[in-house]
């Protein structure tokens, strides 16, 4: 019997975090990129642009926008890969505190992972706490 691969272009999207995520990691395949976020502590936009910046090895010349983070999260050559995996840990409480960021945030992660299903590589992101969101199954 052969097993499908989990993490596939035509999956890309925005899930809530399942609770055997570390299975899923430990599937993600050769070649995918895993990128962890720890978003306790964040409670403002500003803190959130740098938290991916920093995660993710934006250049210097990162915008700290939503246009500059799609832009950004569309391109990736900062870290080339045959998949990506973000994972936002701890997300409940930065959702909480920032209202309408948040809701932008989510946003430009859709419109990412359609960008990224057109151009047929995974985009994967994980929520944690994010009850609100298609659950990954």
């Amino acid at each position: 019997m052969t097993t499908l691969p989990l993490l596939t272009p035509a999956r890309s999207g925005v899930y809530r975090a399942p609770l055997h995520v570390d299975t899923v990691r430990q599937s993600a395949g050769e070649g995918a990129l895993w990128l962890d976020f720890d978003l306790t502590g964040v409670r403002a936009k500003d803190e959130l642009l740098e938290t991916f910046s920093t995660t993710c090895g934006f250049p210097a010349t990162f915008g700290r926008n939503w246009d500059a983070l799609a832009d950004a999260l569309q391109d990736m050559s900062c870290c080339p890969a045959t998949g990506y995996v973000l994972h936002l840990r701890h997300a409940g409480q930065a959702a909480q505190t920032l209202g309408v960021d948040w809701a932008t945030l989510l946003d430009v992660l859709f419109e990412c992972a359609g960008y990224w299903k057109a151009h047929e590589k995974p985009f994967i992101v994980f929520v944690d706490g994010s009850a609100e969101l298609s659950p990954w199954i």
